[in-house]
Order: C-alpha cells, then structure tokens, then sequence
C-alpha cells in the first residue's frame, strides 16, 4: 500500500481524484489489475478513500486479490453502468473540494462516456498522468529489480539470435526464433522483435520481412516482458566484411552512446542526454540522419515518460530509468542503432545491460 499512499499524497496537492482503468497504471497502483474488456471498470483514488466500481462477473476475483482497504462495489450486466458510476460519485463528490478528475490516459473511448454521462457537467477533466507519471519514472528497488531480471533475458537471446544468423534466411525467419527463445529464455512474453537486413536498417522501425540476408549489416532491437517489467535493446551484426563507410558510422553512434551516457546525473535536465548525444553525431558529420529522440522511460511498458528530448528540461531523479539509443540511418544503404537502458544513480548511469556494442561478425560461407 506503500504506492497508494504516496497516490494519495500527490492528490492532497493536485486535488480532485484518479478514476483507472484496467492497465498499467492499475497495475502499477494495487499491483494487480483485472481483465480490461467492454464492461466498465473503474478504480476511484480519492485522498481519503480508495474504491474498485467493477462488474460482478470480475468483483470476486477482485476482492481476493486486493487489500482489505480497497472497497470493491459490483454491479451486473442488467444494470446501467451510467446509474452505478453516478451514485458512487456523489459519494465520492462529498468530500472533495476540487470536483476534478484526472481519468486514465488510455482510457475507451466508450468508457470515458459513460463517466462524463454520470457525472455530468461541473466536472473538470484531466489525464492521470499528471499525477501517476512522477511517481512512476522514478522506479523503486524492486521495480529496477524487474526491469533487471527483463534485461538479463533480454541479453541472452540477443546472444543466441547473433549465434542463429544464417546466410540467406529471412528475417521473419529471425525474427521467429527470437520470439521462440524469449519463452524458453523464461519471459513473460516478447515484448517486440526488430530484425532488419542491409537497407531495411536505414528504417527505424522496420517490420520484418521476407527479406534475405546477403552481405551486410543486420540491426536487431528486441524487447520482452518479465514479472510485469519490459526490457529494451538494440544491437548491431554483420554477414562478412564490415566496409569503412559502416566501421566510420557505427564509432560515431558509439561515440553518441556514451555521450548520452556520461551526460546522466541527478538534477541534470533529460534533455542533457539527448543533446550531448545529438552533438556527438552532428560532430561526426551525421547530424541529419539521427532522425529520432534520444530515448523513453521504460517500465511497466516499453515506452512511457520520460521521453529524452533536448527540449525536456525535467530534471532527473534518482530512480529514473529510461534508454539512450541513437542512431545514423542512412537511406537506401544502412542504419546502425545502439541502445541501452540506464537507470539515474547520483553522478552517473547504470546500464542495465551487460552486452558490449561490438559488431558481431557472420562469416561468410566457404
């Protein structure tokens, strides 16, 4: 319950209450979340009072999984969801003195109706990321514990796809045996699978196709999910002789790397990573052709805030945890991306990952 409180701390600031939908967000703040589908679901956070409105079909699971001190108040599918979000509001309206209500960010459409239908007009409208999203950039030790137990995975079959590149396979065929190994790497699930050959590596978020290793470079950027925590990272390889032009691309993208990474610590604006990695590349020549923001928080999802833009002047928190990936994307020849996920320590980043940024070379056949 220790997030709860500190919830609840952020709404005697804010006013008003959370109403959370199924998803991370509920996840994040009673550790469990129930199955989202069309029936309205909806966990009120309030200063004082914490209550699940849910569907009888899910309230008894609900009540087994949660604290005693979540309320749990079911209605069935004969009634009108409209009708029982109305009546808990008004109880909920009571004993607040700023009728706001910062709803979820990725709230149905259909939902966030019938709410504006049962609590009618007076009601002021925010997103509850701006009360959830302080809380949870900075990660507690047992988050950064999960995101390590993800990256750890995360490692291993980035190693075993470098070991599994054959000539002339597709890179579904790659992209398939990545998926395969996640699971018997002991993932929840994979979270996203980017494998792209040669020129399709100059689009940074290439989806694989029937597209057939020849020489070249190969760009993987892969991703899975353990105990709830998402791991993200992005590699380089190369089927026989990397040329000079891609040696001279992929230092400058290294030199960036470790740029952003030594821009890391805590008061620092997050725009300080982007800018020192942005400046590495523009040194080098590339400027143009880093196409993308330096990095995003990760967490319980793969991208959440932080977004690491030059123009976020947030200052980083011990905690925050988030990736430096630049990139030099090249069109119609190649692209090279490193990335990695650090998390904020007082005067430094600490790279959750353990694989180095070498080049994995395949050898030519014969």
């Amino acid at each position: 319950m220790l997030r709860m409180k500190a919830i609840q701390q952020r709404l005697e600031t804010t006013g008003g209450v959370l109403a959370i939908v199924p998803g991370n967000d509920f996840r994040y703040s009673l550790g469990w979340s129930p199955l989202p589908d069309e029936r309205l679901a909806i966990l009120w956070i309030s200063p004082r009072r914490s209550v699940l409105l849910i569907n009888g079909v899910n309230a008894e699971e609900a009540r087994t999984k949660l604290s005693p001190e979540i309320e749990v108040l079911s209605f069935d599918d004969a009634e009108d969801p409209v009708r029982a979000a109305s009546t808990l509001w008004e109880s909920l309206a009571a004993t607040l003195s700023n009728p706001s209500v910062y709803l979820s960010d990725d709230a149905r459409f259909d939902h966030s109706q019938i709410l504006r239908s049962a609590l009618g007009p007076s009601v002021a409208w925010h997103l509850a990321s701006k009360v959830l999203a302080p809380l949870r950039m900075q990660k507690d030790p047992d988050e950064i514990q999960a995101l390590m137990r993800s990256q750890a995975i995360n490692d291993r079959v980035m190693q075993r796809a470098f070991e599994a590149i054959r000539p002339g396979m597709a890179e579904t065929d790659l992209a398939d045996f990545i998926q395969r190994a996640f699971s018997e790497e002991g993932a929840d699930r994979d979270a996203f699978v980017i494998v792209a050959f040669g020129a399709n590596a100059a689009h940074p978020h290439h989806t694989p196709d029937s597209t057939r290793l020849t020489h070249g470079p190969i760009l993987l950027d892969i991703g899975c999910f353990k105990d709830g925590y998402a791991s993200d990272m992005t590699r380089m390889a190369y089927y026989g002789k990397p040329t000079e032009r891609y040696l001279e691309v992929h230092e400058a993208v290294e030199r960036a790397s470790q740029a952003g990474m030594q821009a890391v610590q805590r008061r620092a604006p997050v725009g300080d990573v982007d800018q020192a990695s942005r400046n590495a590349i523009q040194q080098a020549g590339f400027g143009p052709y880093f196409v993308h923001r330096t990095g995003h928080g990760i967490g319980l999802e793969v991208h959440e805030p932080p977004s690491v833009t030059a123009s976020n002047r947030e200052p980083m928190a011990l905690g925050m945890t988030f990736s430096i990936e630049p990139g030099i994307y090249l069109p119609d020849q190649f692209g090279v991306r490193l990335e990695d996920v650090v998390v904020v320590e007082e005067h430094r980043a600490r790279v959750l990952s353990h694989l180095d940024h070498r080049v994995y070379l395949v050898a030519e056949e014969g």
